[in-house]
């Protein structure tokens, strides 16, 4: 009951409808006490005649007749008064206009209950009007801000009552609009993002396509030594690794972007996890001549997928490998308190420019100082999303004559 009453709606409308029917018995209460006074007056109207007769026809009789007037009758003399009366045709199935007094009253009774009663038919009908006009009304708002929404406009939104059921349909209208507009969004956001990986997947592969179909074009059609085969074979085979792996990475990245790998996330040994990396990389580090230390205290656990964040940890590696230089240096460390986790990677050699720091970690960025012709700039762009989706970010701090560090925070929450 009281959850029925929370609606002002329906208070408004209980309080008109019992508004409407004090009025209506005020009203009945005036007519039946009219009544009630009409009657008196028509009662003393015939004692008076019938009082006037007699006493004229016989004076003694007024002492007596006046008293038995405002008494009661007893059932003996009601019998006989009625047996008299009956002899003359006066019973209670006589015809009301036969009566004079109680004609004129009962008919002024009649037309003023009448007309209460008809005023308050016509005040509960325009209160059913108000009523059920409100809500029809409400109604076709929410029709037409439903047809508005099918149409496109997703940022319409409804005005809110304070309380009401009412009031929790239009938050939950509005709600579901704004869930609609939500996911409208994330859907075009997904569109565009297939778009432009499909734009960089051709541009990506569309220098190597193009290197093989020259290669296998001169293989065809030109005489060449077998140690020229050799060569343009090995050439293609380095492009068909080459795709192989850009198409490997862009699909990592794709599924990262667009949310569709489930991280297997546990809190396990954060220094494994890097030691595993170092292991991985180890081959390219001596190819290189560079030495990667990783420089540990204490072991430190961190709640994180293993295989995913060696993936970013080994791009950001292999990217301070490659830019270390000879005989150059990869140092890798922890730090833990209460606050954060952080990893940081530093690597000796040339410095970022400061106006690269905003862009490398962009998808197929290539800073000016990269030398190799087959870097496509997806690396450090695959670890940032990694991390993120650990719930970390990443930042780097270049100086000249410093050492290049990556930064990798985890908060503690």
């Amino acid at each position: 009951m009281r959850r029925y009453f929370n609606n002002p709606e329906i208070k408004k409308s209980s309080i008109s409808f019992l508004l409407i029917m004090l009025v209506f018995l005020l009203c009945n209460s005036a007519i039946i006490n009219g009544y009630n006074r009409k009657l008196k007056s028509d009662y003393v109207k015939v004692f008076s005649n019938i009082t006037a007769k007699l006493v004229e026809t016989d004076p003694k009789l007024e002492k007596e007749i006046v008293p038995l007037l405002t008494r009661e009758v007893t059932m003996d003399e009601e019998k006989i008064g009625r047996e008299i009366l009956r002899e003359y045709g006066l019973t209670e199935s006589l015809d009301n206009s036969l009566f004079p007094y109680i004609k004129g009253s009962f008919r002024g009774m009649e037309l003023s209950i009448l007309c209460a009663g008809f005023i308050l038919t016509a005040l509960l009908f325009i209160l059913n009007y108000f009523q059920y006009g409100y809500f029809y009304e409400s109604m076709r708002v929410f029709s037409s801000a439903a047809k508005q929404i099918v149409e496109g406009d997703y940022n319409l939104k409804l005005s809110e009552e304070k309380e009401g059921d009412l009031s929790k349909l239009t938050k939950s209208f509005n709600s579901m609009g704004e869930v609609i507009r939500g996911n409208i969004q994330a859907l075009n956001k997904e569109k565009r993002f297939l778009v432009d990986l499909l734009s960089d997947i051709s541009h990506q592969l569309k220098t190597p396509l193009s290197t093989m179909i020259l290669y296998n074009d001169i293989l065809l059609n030109k005489d060449l030594t077998k140690e020229q085969q050799i060569t343009f074979l090995k050439n293609n085979e380095n492009q068909l690794n080459r795709m192989s792996w850009l198409i490997l990475n862009l699909l990592k990245l794709a599924k990262i972007d667009a949310n569709a790998i489930e991280l297997e996330i546990e809190k396990q040994s954060l220094n494994e996890t890097i030691e595993e990396t170092v292991e991985i990389l180890e081959s390219k580090a001596v190819q290189l001549k560079v030495k990667v230390e990783f420089i540990q205290e204490d072991i430190v656990y961190l709640k994180h997928d293993r295989l995913w964040l060696q993936e970013a940890l080994i791009n950001i590696v292999k990217n301070g490998i490659e830019h270390a230089g000879e005989d150059g240096r990869i140092n890798i460390s922890i730090e833990d308190n209460p606050i954060y986790t952080r990893i940081i990677i530093s690597n000796t050699g040339e410095a970022i420019p400061e106006e690269e720091l905003t862009h490398i970690f962009k998808r197929f960025y290539r800073g000016k100082r990269v030398q190799k012709s087959d870097s496509v700039g997806i690396g450090l762009s695959l670890a940032k999303s990694i991390i993120e989706r650990h719930g970390g970010y990443i930042e780097v701090i270049s100086r000249p004559s410093e050492e290049t560090k990556f930064i990798i925070t985890f908060l503690k929450y």
